[in-house]
């Protein structure tokens, strides 16, 4: 039913999280990014809680304040999109950016743990080292198949958290729950934070989507959050019981083999034994992609203030995508004081413009799912 124009201002209702039910988590496309319930709790209504396996729901019901916020900072609503899209000065389909760029961290032990070029893991720790953070919100491996948000307070724990590499000695319980998606923003929520901390986070598009909305509204915790540094995201996976077996058949290998995963332009898998990685394209593992996944048209991570990923460079190097200001600059700093460097012959104009054409291609074959799906 339409709404009355003649309504009074009073009367209109702002969404609830009644409404994110009904209009994200009963239509299965829910990204799970956590930045409703890190709302709710920093605020100290408790209303909502994430669940183990599946999107938030009511913790406390009579709590729950109606206010709409966590309908307005979700980033399957669509709601603040036109003020995002106007401050960031977006540019369909891969967002304004100011610099792209191939490249690897300097440090030797960086880049033998750490993903692609280990750019990531430079800039981080370039930030704790020049005071510029308090802290980091990433990702941490704590067993052969699941990693955990997880917040470093030094530069220990960023190299402690940094790379995709599994130790799969002995029996792994974890694969029957393996999921590639780490709910990151959820943890923030417990950080103890003050006015004066200042973080960075690390995220796919739909967890900096929310945390962009929170942003524009002005509403804690967001506003520790002083810089995003955001990975490319053509989709992530839910490996159960029954997707694993049937991954495992299709491609012949054992989960129990994997040494390492990365992701490029597909899905790369190292196996014990083997020399050559297996490499699976994306659209041979449509039945496994988290549903969340079929509606997120961003690929390139283009709020973020620098965008990262291992397509386009070679092996052992990352692509970069400097954004926004705070971005330009601290990448500048990190490039200055020797955190990261820039080899020249990867980096000519035609090497850039083969880097950006596989980004807009990547970002319009993800942005054609979307319409597909939606059609459907």
């Amino acid at each position: 039913m339409a709404e009355d124009p003649t309504a009074k201002i009073s009367d209109i209702k702002p969404k609830s999280f009644e409404d994110l039910i009904k209009n994200v988590h009963e239509k299965d496309i829910c990204g799970e990014c956590g930045g409703c319930v890190s709302f709710c709790t920093a605020a100290d209504i408790g209303a909502i809680e994430m669940t183990e396996d599946g999107p938030p729901h009511y913790s406390n019901e009579e709590n729950c304040l109606h206010c709409g916020i966590c309908y307005l900072i979700c980033p399957e609503t669509f709601e603040l999109d036109n003020e995002l899209n106007i401050k960031y000065d977006f540019k369909p389909p891969i967002g304004n950016w100011l610099k792209i760029v191939t490249a690897q961290a300097k440090d030797p032990k960086i880049r033998e743990i750490a993903t692609d070029g280990g750019v990531v893991t430079a800039i981080l720790i370039a930030l704790f080292e020049n005071n510029l953070i308090n802290g980091a919100l990433i990702s941490k491996r704590v067993s052969s198949f699941q990693r955990i948000s997880f917040f470093a307070k030094s530069r220990e724990e960023i190299l402690e958290a940094a790379g995709t590499y599994y130790d799969l000695k002995g029996p792994v319980p974890e694969l029957g729950n393996y999921n590639t998606f780490v709910s990151t923003i959820s943890e923030l929520k417990k950080i103890n934070y003050s006015d004066y901390m200042k973080i960075a986070v690390v995220g796919v598009p739909c967890q900096i989507h929310s945390i962009r909305k929170m942003q524009e509204l002005n509403i804690i915790p967001a506003h520790i959050v002083k810089y995003t540094l955001g990975l490319f995201c053509y989709e992530n996976f839910k490996f159960d019981d029954v997707a694993r077996a049937k991954i495992e058949e299709r491609f012949n290998f054992s989960f129990k083999d994997i040494e390492k995963i990365n992701i490029k332009d597909n899905l790369i898998i190292n196996l014990r034994n083997k020399d050559t990685p297996l490499k699976i394209q994306f659209s041979e593992l449509r039945d496994i992609m988290r549903h969340a996944c079929r509606v997120c048209e961003n690929f390139s991570n283009y709020f973020a203030d620098i965008s990262f990923g291992g397509l386009g460079s070679q092996t052992g190097y990352t692509t970069v995508m400097v954004r926004t200001k705070t971005g330009e600059r601290i990448y500048n700093l990190a490039q200055n004081k020797g955190y990261i460097i820039e080899p020249k012959d990867l980096n000519s104009s035609v090497e850039k413009s083969k880097i950006l054409a596989q980004i807009i291609s990547f970002s319009k074959k993800k942005l054609k799912r979307t319409e597909e799906f939606e059609v459907r």
